[in-house]
C-alpha cells in the first residue's frame, strides 16, 4: 500500500542518450516553450540511507506492521477503545505496543542516522569546478511556478544601476553533491572522482593520467587513461570558456568496461588550421573516461567534463538500493504466529458458540441471576468472541518482539566486544551494523567472496626464476622469518640507486604512518623494521652473471634482467624527500621491476620516447622507446620495442603466459624449451605465478613497414583492438627464450585455514572477482579453494546461437562430467528449451580432440579424486544469467562442483549470481568484500560483510557486519552465528510454549464458567505474565545459552551444519512445543481444579473461591514454565539459576505483598493460600506430572538416539579440557591423500591440511605454507588449529599416487594437464600448440614409461576425421615407436584442430608423429628395459584396446 505513494520509492533514473553542450547554444528542439532545457539530470547527491525526514514514520511503521503479530496487537488496541471490550483503560492497553514500536523505531532511526552521516561526509567532499561561467545545460530559473513565486516574495528588490562588471572565470571549490552535468572540473593528484567524467586534458605528456579503480573492479593496479588530441590544449579557465563542442553520449549503462560517445565540434577547431570551418567528430571510449569511485594517481591535474552524475554513474547503477533485511527465523515466525492466531481463533469461536448454546439453554431458566438486557443471544456470542480475543491475546505476546530485539542487541554487543575478532594493528573490532541478523550468521550455506583485498593482501614477492635452463631459488637470511614481507611496489630509491626502507603497503600510494603519536610510533617503527624489504639475492646468480668462462649464459642473464627493467608500465614518482618510488599498474610488474633493481638493473625514468635504466656497473643506458604492445586478456602478453643506444639494434622484448611465448619461439631451442617447461611445472606445484620471457632482434626494414601498419591500426575507428592484435602478431615471433619468473601472491593471514574450516562446516565458497582468470585460479589454489586433484572446468563463451556458446559449454560439461546424476539430468529435461536457430552449433565436445590430447598428456576423463571446479568468465556469465534456459543449468552445474570462481565479473553480475543461488536454492547466503564494487553483492545477500581494509568505506557502510580480516569469518560464523541461532531458536520456542500453557489454562476454565470469557487468574497475573514472571528465563537462554564452548565450536566445525540444515527451529519443533504447552496446561488446570472442586474448607472455615483456585493455577503455570525453560537450557550459568528460581520466588513474593493491599482482589491470600496444604500439594504434583514426558524423552534421546552435539557434550562433561583437534575418533573415517608438492625454500616445511570432501569426509593434503604469514597473527587472535594427522593414517601418505590438476576447456572440449597458472590454450581457438608435444613427459596409466614425441617438418593442421574412433592403423603406427595410452570417449562427432608454428600441410598419419631420433643411448636403453619389464601388461592392454575397437566397429556397422 505505502509502496505506491510517489514519495515512497525514489524516481527511477531515465537511462536515455544525452547531448551535453559546452559553450554551444542548445538547439530549439532541446528547449521547452519557456526556453528551458527539456532534458533534466539527476543530482550528484549520494543517498544510501533508507529513510528521510518525510518517509521515516510511514516507512518504518510499514516495516514494523509487516509483522503479523504487531498488526494483531493494533487490532486488539482498537477493540479496547469500545466500552463493550474494555478490560482496562484503552491508553494503558495501547501503551505496551507504543513502547515497543517506539523502541524499534529509535533503533532503526539510529542505524539509518549513521548512514546519513556517511552520506554527508561523501557528499560534502570538495572538488574544483569552473566558476563565473554558464552551464547551458541548466536553466538558472526553476520551471516550477510556485517555487518561482515564493522566491520572488522573499527576494530583495534592488534598483537596477550600472551592470556589475563580470568576473573572470576561475576554478572554485564545489561540493560533490553540487557537481552538475556539463561542468568543467579540475582534479588533482589523489582526488576522488565525484562523477563520470570525460578527460579533456592532463598535466602529463601525451595527456595521460593514471587512475586507481579498485573501488570498481577490485583491481589495485593503476590504469592509464588519456584525452583525445583535439582537447589536450585546454590548460586554463579561459581555454575552457572559448572551446565550443557538444558530447553525443550513449545512455547510462552498468557496463564498467565499455563507453561510447562522440565529441562534435560544429565549427571545427580554431587552433588547428586544417580543422577550421567544418564539423569534426571525435570518437570517445572508456580510455578517455574517469568513473566515479576511482582515485586519480600520479598525475598533477586533470581537466574534464562531467557527463553522468548521481544515480546515472556506473558505480551507482551497479549498486542496489539499501534493502530492509529480516532474519530467516523472524520470517518463519510469521506462519507460526498465524498458526497461533488460528489456535486462538478456534478458541474464540468455541467460546462464541458455547456462549450461544449456554445462554440458549440456561438464560432465563437456570441462570436467573444474569440480567438479560436488550441484547440478543447472537450479539452476546459476537461479544464473547471479541472478549475472548482480548482474554487469549497472550498466545501471541507483543513482548516476544521486544525480547528478540533485546536479545539480538546483546548478541551484537558480544560480537563487538569479542577480542578474538579485534585486529590489534589497527585496533578494529567486528562492528555489527544490522542487529537483527545475528541468527542468520548461524545458517550460512553459501559464501560469496571478493578476491582482491578480501582474500589477498595484493602483495607480490619474487621467489624464483629460471634463466637459460637454470633455476635460481634465491637465498633467505637465517634471521628471516616466514612473515617477512617484500613489497616491491613501494620500494624507495634514492639518487644513488640504493634501496631505502619503506612501509609494507599495497600497490599505490598511501599516507605514511604518523610518528610519535600517543607513544605508538615505537611499536609501529619496530614492526616496519621487522618487515623491512629484503632484496632478492642468489650467490650463484651473481657468480654466473659475472662468469667470463660462459659468456653466452652471462649474456642471457643480462638480457633477462634488462627485459624486466624496461618491459613494463611502472612509473617512478619522486616524493617530497627527493626519493623515488615505484608505482605499478599491477603488483606483479612491481615485483619484477624490484627484482631487476635488486640485481643492479635499476629502472630510472620513462618518457614518451626513451627509457633510462642503470646497469650493475653503474652506467646509465638510454633506450629509445619505439612501441609498446600492451597486455590484454586475449593476448596474454606485453611487448616493448626499443632501439639500443650502443649499436642501434632494434629489439622486441616480450613477457607473457608460457603457452603464448612458447608458440612464438624460434626453432632450435628444444633443450631450453623442455627444461624451462619442467621448471614451470615445479613452480606451479608450489603455487607460484609464472611468466615467460623472450626477445627478438628486428630487421630495421621490416620494422619500418610494420610500424606504418601498426599506426594505422592504432588510429582505426572500426575494430581497433582486433586490428592492433593482428598487426602485433606479425612482429611477435621468432623469439629467443630467456627464462621464466615465479612470483608469490601473498594472502591475508589465516585465509587457507579459515576456508578449510568453513568447508568442514558444510559451507560452499564462491569467489567472484573482477580480476583475470589466471590470477583467480592462482588464488584458488593458495586458499585451498581448489586442490591439486581437481579438474577445472573452464567456461568462456557468448550468446546462444554462437559457436561455443555458454549454454552449449555448460550442457556439455554436465553430460561429460555428471552423466549419472539423475537430479541434474531430470532438471535439464524440465528446463525451458532454448530456441532452435540456424546458427546453433553442433556439440563441440570432440572425440578426436580428447583422444589426441590424451595421447599427449595422459589426462583422461576418469573421475577426479578432488571433484570438479567451475571457472567461468564474465562474458559467459552474462549470457548464462540473461538466458532463461541457461540460468538453471548454470545453477545445477555450479552446485555440483567443489569450487566456483567467477572472473572478470561486474558488480551487478556479482549481485545477480548471489540472487541466482539465493532464489534458486532457497539457502542462506553471505557476501563478503571490501570495495565499492562489492556493494551490490553485499546488499543482495542475506548477510553482507564488509572488510575494513584500504579500499574506502563503501563496502563497510553497506554491510551488515564489518570485520578487519577475512580469517575472523570463522569465529563470526562458527561461534557467534552458531550461538545466536541456537539461542534464538530455543528462546522463541520456549516463548511460544510458556504463553500456550498460560492461555490454555484460561481456555479450559471457559468450559466451567458458561463461556463467559472470565479470566480465572487475578488480572495482574496476566498483565505481568510476560513482563516479570516468565520472561527472564527465556531471556537467559537467548543471551547466555550455548551447546558447546567456543573453542570446541571451532575445533569441530561440523556442528555448524545444524544451522545449515535448519534443525533447531522448524515448524515440527514449534508444533511439538505447542502440544507440550497444551498438555501441561491441562495438568496445571485440572490438578488444581480437582483439588479445589469439592470446596474444601480451610482452618478459618472459609470455602475457597475461583480466585484462590486461579492463584494456585497461576503459580503452578509460572513454576512449570520457568522450570521447563531451564530444563531446555543446554548449559547452566549463574544467570540461568537466578532467572529460573528468581522468577518462581518473584511470583510468591508478589502474592505475599499484593495480598496485603485491602483493595486487591486477593486481599488476605497470603495466609489463605500459603497456609493451606492444598496449594503446595497442587503445585508440586503439577510440576512432577508435567515434567515426566519431557524427562523420559530427553533420557531416551540422549542415550539411544544422540545427535552429534550430544556426543560432544558428553565428552566435554567427562573431560572439560578435551582437545578435539587431536582426537583420532573424530577422524575415524578420514581418507588421506597426499598432494604432490615441491618444498619451497620459503615454505620451510610442508603442512598437511584437512580439506573438506563430499559426505563429511576429510582429505588431508600436503600444502606448502607459503601463502600465509603465520607469525604475524594477532596474539589475541590465534589461527584456528589445523587438525593433526592421526598416527594410523600417517603411513598411508606415501602410498598415494600423484594426481595432476587437469583443465577442461569446454569451448573446445580439450582436457589437458595444468602447467602453472598460465593457460595452455589460446582463448576460443581450440588449437593444440606444437611445442608442448616435444616436452619430455611421463604419462600416467598402465603403460607409464618415459617417452618423447616430436614433430617433423610436416606440421599438423586442422583436419576433419570421418571416423570418430581411433583406427587400428593409428594404433599400429604409434606402437612402432612409442606405445601410449589412448582413451576412448563416448561423443559421436567432432573435429580436431591442430596447428603449429610451421606450415599448414595436411596431416600425414604415417609421418606426422615420429619417435624422437635425438634420444640419448642411455635413455633408449633405459626405455627398452622398461618396455621389456612391462611387456606382459602392454600385451594385455593392447588386447583390451583391440577388443574395444572391435566392439565399436560392430556397433557402428
Amino acid at each position: 500500500m505505502f509502496a505506491r505513494l510517489k514519495f515512497w520509492k525514489p524516481r527511477k533514473p531515465q537511462l536515455l542518450a544525452r547531448q551535453v553542450f559546452v559553450n554551444e547554444p542548445l538547439p530549439q528542439a532541446k528547449l521547452d516553450k519557456h526556453g528551458r532545457p527539456k532534458q533534466g539530470y539527476v543530482s550528484n547527491k549520494v543517498i544510501t540511507s533508507k529513510y528521510n525526514i518525510f518517509t521515516f514514520i510511514p516507512k518504518n511503521l510499514y516495516e514494523q506492521f509487516r509483522r503479523v503479530a504487531n498488526f494483531f496487537f493494533l487490532l486488539l488496541v482498537v477493540l479496547q477503545w469500545f466500552p463493550e471490550f474494555a478490560t482496562i483503560e484503552p491508553v494503558v492497553a495501547a501503551l505496551p505496543m507504543f513502547i515497543i514500536l517506539g523502541i524499534t523505531s529509535i533503533k532503526d532511526g539510529f542505524e539509518d542516522f549513521k548512514r546519513h552521516v556517511t552520506d554527508k561526509s561523501v557528499n560534502n567532499r570538495k572538488t574544483s569546478t569552473l566558476g563565473n561561467w554558464k552551464n547551458v545545460n541548466y536553466s538558472d530559473v526553476t520551471s516550477n511556478p510556485f517555487i518561482n513565486f515564493i522566491t520572488s516574495l522573499f527576494s530583495k528588490k534592488t534598483i537596477v544601476s550600472e551592470p556589475e562588471k563580470r568576473k573572470d572565470p576561475d576554478w572554485k571549490k564545489t561540493l560533490f553533491k553540487d557537481v552538475r552535468v556539463g561542468d568543467f572540473i579540475k582534479l588533482r593528484n589523489d582526488d576522488f572522482i565525484p562523477a563520470d567524467i570525460i578527460i579533456l586534458s592532463t598535466s602529463e605528456p601525451n595527456s595521460l593520467c593514471y587512475v586507481e579503480t579498485k573501488n570498481l573492479d577490485g583491481e589495485t593496479n593503476l590504469k592509464i587513461r588519456s584525452s583525445v588530441p583535439e582537447t589536450d590544449h585546454l590548460m586554463t579557465p579561459e581555454d575552457c570558456t572559448h572551446i565550443r563542442f557538444y558530447v553525443d553520449s550513449e545512455p547510462p549503462t552498468t557496463n564498467l568496461f565499455s563507453y561510447n560517445a562522440t565529441l562534435v565540434f560544429p565549427a571545427g577547431l580554431p587552433h588547428r588550421s586544417r580543422s577550421r570551418g567544418g564539423p569534426i567528430k571525435v570518437p570517445i571510449n572508456l580510455n578517455s573516461m574517469l568513473l566515479r569511485g576511482c582515485v586519480l594517481k600520479n598525475t598533477e591535474w586533470v581537466i574534464g567534463l562531467v557527463v553522468f552524475t548521481g544515480t546515472d554513474t556506473k558505480l551507482s547503477l551497479n549498486s542496489g538500493a539499501t534493502p530492509s533485511k529480516r532474519s530467516r527465523i523472524e520470517k518463519m515466525m510469521n506462519p507460526q504466529v498465524l498458526a497461533n492466531l488460528s489456535i486462538m481463533g478456534a478458541m474464540c469461536v468455541l467460546c462464541a458458540i458455547g456462549s450461544k448454546i449456554w445462554e440458549t439453554n440456561n438464560l432465563g431458566k437456570n441462570a436467573t441471576y444474569i440480567e438479560q438486557g436488550n441484547r440478543g443471544i447472537g450479539l452476546n456470542a459476537f461479544l464473547a468472541f471479541c472478549n475472548a480475543l482480548i482474554a487469549f491475546q497472550n498466545i501471541v505476546p507483543i513482548s516476544l518482539y521486544l525480547s528478540i530485539e533485546f536479545v539480538k542487541s546483546v548478541q551484537a554487543f558480544f560480537i563487538f566486544m569479542d577480542d578474538e575478532m579485534r585486529y590489534a594493528e589497527t585496533d578494529t573490532p567486528c562492528i555489527p551494523k544490522n542487529w537483527n541478523l545475528s541468527d542468520d550468521l548461524g545458517q550460512i550455506e553459501y559464501i560469496f567472496s571478493d578476491k582482491t583485498g578480501t582474500l589477498t593482501r595484493n602483495v607480490m614477492e619474487f621467489r624464483k626464476c629460471s634463466i637459460g635452463g637454470k633455476v635460481y631459488n634465491g637465498e633467505v637470511p637465517e634471521n628471516e622469518t616466514e612473515d617477512d614481507t617484500i613489497t616491491p611496489n613501494s620500494t624507495l630509491l634514492n639518487d644513488s640507486g640504493k634501496t631505502s626502507p619503506s612501509l609494507n603497503i599495497k600497490t599505490g600510494s598511501q599516507p605514511d604512518i604518523p610518528k610519535n603519536i600517543s607513544g605508538s610510533s615505537k611499536k609501529n617503527n619496530n614492526k616496519n623494521e621487522k618487515k623491512e624489504k629484503k632484496p632478492f639475492t642468489d650467490s650463484g646468480l651473481i657468480k654466473d652473471m659475472n662468469n667470463t668462462d660462459d659468456p653466452s649464459h652471462s649474456k642471457t642473464i643480462n638480457d633477462f634482467f634488462t627485459l624486466l627493467a624496461i618491459c613494463h608500465t611502472v612509473l617512478v614518482n619522486t616524493n617530497s624527500t627527493g626519493e623515488q618510488q615505484y608505482k605499478a599498474q599491477s603488483p606483479d610488474e612491481a615485483a619484477l621491476v624490484q627484482v631487476a633493481k635488486d640485481m643492479g638493473y635499476i629502472f630510472r625514468s620513462r618518457e614518451s620516447d626513451n627509457i633510462v635504466i642503470t646497469t650493475p656497473d653503474g652506467k646509465e643506458v638510454h633506450f629509445e622507446l619505439l612501441n609498446i604492445l600492451e597486455f590484454t586478456s586475449s593476448r596474454k602478453r606485453m611487448s616493448i620495442i626499443v632501439r639500443s643506444p650502443v649499436d642501434g639494434r632494434i629489439t622486441l622484448y616480450c613477457k607473457g603466459a608460457d603457452n603464448v611465448i612458447f608458440e612464438r619461439l624460434k626453432s632450435g631451442q628444444d633443450y631450453r624449451f623442455n627444461i624451462t617447461g619442467e621448471h614451470l611445472e615445479e613452480f606451479a606445484k608450489e603455487g607460484l605465478r609464472t611468466l615467460c620471457l623472450g626477445y627478438a632482434d628486428i630487421d630495421p626494414g621490416f620494422y619500418q613497414k610494420w610500424n606504418i601498419e601498426f599506426r594505422e591500426a592504432s588510429t582505426s575507428l572500426v575494430d581497433r583492438d582486433k586490428r592492433v592484435e593482428t598487426v602485433s602478431d606479425q612482429i611477435e615471433k621468432d623469439l629467443v627464450l630467456l627464462g621464466a619468473t615465479a612470483i608469490e601472491d601473498r594472502l591475508q593471514d589465516g585465509v587457507p585455514e579459515c576456508i578449510a574450516t568453513l568447508k568442514r562446516a558444510g559451507i560452499k565458497i564462491w569467489v567472484l572477482t573482477g580480476d583475470k582468470m589466471e590470477t583467480a585460479i592462482s588464488i584458488g589454489f593458495s586458499t585451498c579453494l581448489l586442490s591439486r586433484d581437481m579438474n577445472l572446468i573452464i567456461v568462456r563463451g557468448g550468446a546462444y546461437g554462437e559457436s561455443g556458446s555458454a549454454y552449449e559449454q555448460m550442457r556439455n560439461a554436465v553430460e561429460k562430467f555428471f552423466p549419472t546424476d539423475q537430479d541434474i539430468q531430470n532438471n535439464m529435461r524440465s528446463m525451458q528449451v532454448p530456441p532452435v536457430t540456424n546458427n546453433a552449433p553442433r556439440p563441440s565436445t570432440s572425440h578426436a580432440r580428447e583422444m589426441s590430447l590424451s595421447i599427449m598428456s595422459g589426462i583422461s576423463n576418469s573421475p577426479r579424486p578432488g571433484g570438479h571446479a567451475l571457472i567461468i568468465d564474465g562474458v559467459a556469465l552474462k549470457y548464462a544469467l540473461e538466458e532463461p534456459w541457461s540460468r538453471n543449468l548454470l545453477l545445477d552445474l555450479a552446485c555440483r562442483c567443489k569450487g566456483i570462481i567467477c572472473c572478470r565479473v561486474s558488480p551487478l553480475q556479482k549481485a545477480k549470481v548471489v540472487e541466482l543461488v539465493k532464489e534458486g536454492k532457497n539457502v542462506m547466503t553471505c557476501a563478503i568484500g571490501d570495495g565499492a564494487n562489492d556493494v551490490s553483492m553485499i546488499q543482495a545477500a542475506h548477510i553482507g560483510i564488509g572488510v575494513a581494509g584500504e579500499e574506502g568505506l563503501q563496502a563497510v557502510m553497506a554491510s551488515d557486519y564489518a570485520i578487519a580480516q577475512f580469517r575472523y569469518l570463522t569465529r563470526l560464523l562458527l561461534v557467534h552465528g552458531h550461538y545466536a541461532y541456537i539461542r534464538n531458536s530455543s528462546m522463541i520456542l520456549n516463548f511460544f510454549y510458556k504463553n500456550m500453557i498460560g492461555v490454555g489454562t484460561l481456555f479450559w476454565f471457559q468450559f466451567f464458567c458458561g463461556y463467559s470469557t472470565t479470566i480465572v487468574f487475578e488480572y495482574t497475573y496476566t498483565l505481568f505474565w510476560n513482563l516479570f514472571f516468565t520472561c527472564t528465563a527465556v531471556l537467559a537462554i537467548g543471551v547466555f545459552d550455548r551447546d558447546v564452548p567456543d573453542k570446541v565450536a571451532i575445533e569441530v566445525p561440523e556442528l555448524y551444519k545444524r544451522g545449515i540444515n535448519r534443525e533447531a527451529y522448524t515448524m515440527s519443533t514449534f508444533l511439538y512445543y505447542m502440544l507440550e504447552g497444551i498438555y501441561q496446561s491441562l495438568i496445571c488446570y485440572f490438578v488444581s481444579y480437582f483439588a479445589y472442586r469439592d470446596g474444601s474448607v480451610n482452618h478459618e472455615g472459609r470455602t475457597p473461591d475461583y480466585l484462590e483456585m486461579g492463584t494456585t493455577m497461576a503459580v503452578s503455570c509460572i513454576t512449570m514454565a520457568n522450570l521447563f525453560t531451564g530444563f531446555n537450557a543446554q548449559c547452566w550459568t549463574i544467570f540461568h539459576f537466578i532467572a529460573v528460581y528468581g522468577s518462581i520466588a518473584l511470583i510468591l513474593l508478589y502474592i505475599a505483598v499484593y495480598s496485603l493491599i485491602p483493595a486487591a482482589a486477593i486481599f488476605g491470600f497470603n495466609y489463605v493460600v500459603f497456609g493451606g496444604g492444598v496449594f503446595w500439594f497442587s503445585v508440586i504434583l503439577t510440576v512432577i506430572i508435567s515434567m515426566i514426558p519431557r524427562y523420559i524423552w530427553r533420557y531416551y534421546q540422549r542415550n539411544y538416539r544422540p545427535i552429534d552435539v550430544n556426543i560432544i557434550q558428553e565428552i566435554i562433561k567427562i573431560d572439560p579440557k578435551h582437545d578435539f583437534s587431536r582426537d583420532p575418533l573424530i577422524y575415524r573415517s578420514v581418507s588421506l591423500a597426499r598432494q604432490s608438492t615441491k618444498e619451497s625454500l620459503y615454505s620451510r616445511s610442508e603442512s598437511i591440511s584437512p580439506v573438506y570432501a563430499e559426505g563429511g569426509v576429510f582429505t588431508y593434503s600436503t600444502r606448502p605454507s607459503f601463502a600465509t604469514d603465520r607469525t604475524n597473527l594477532d596474539g589475541r587472535t590465534p589461527t584456528p588449529p589445523v587438525p593433526p594427522i592421526p598416527p594410523e593414517y600417517a603411513s598411508n601418505i606415501s602410498e598415494t599416487q600423484e594426481v595432476p590438476t587437469s583443465m577442461t576447456f569446454m569451448r573446445t572440449g580439450l582436457t589437458e594437464p595444468m602447467r602453472g597458472y598460465a593457460f595452455s590454450q589460446e582463448e576460443g581457438t581450440g588449437r593444440i600448440m606444437a611445442p608442448p608435444l616435444r616436452r619430455r613427459k611421463t604419462n600416467p596409466g598402465p603403460i607409464g614409461h618415459t617417452s618423447k614425441i616430436k614433430y617433423n617438418d610436416i606440421s599438423l593442421r586442422r583436419r576433419s576425421l570421418p571416423e570418430v574412433r581411433a583406427s587400428r592403423d593409428l594404433i599400429d603406427i604409434l606402437g612402432e615407436g612409442e606405445r601410449m595410452r589412448m582413451v576412448q570417449f563416448r561423443e559421436s562427432t567432432a573435429a580436431i584442430s591442430v596447428t603449429s608454428r610451421g606450415g599448414s600441410e595436411d596431416i600425414n598419419e604415417e609421418l606426422g608423429i615420429q619417435s624422437s631420433s635425438h634420444m640419448s643411448e642411455n635413455e633408449s636403453e633405459h626405455e627398452q628395459v622398461n618396455e621389456n619389464n612391462n611387456d606382459e601388461s602392454q600385451t594385455v592392454i593392447e588386447q583390451e584396446q583391440s577388443q574395444s575397437l572391435d566392439n565399436n566397429d560392430k556397433a557402428e556397422n
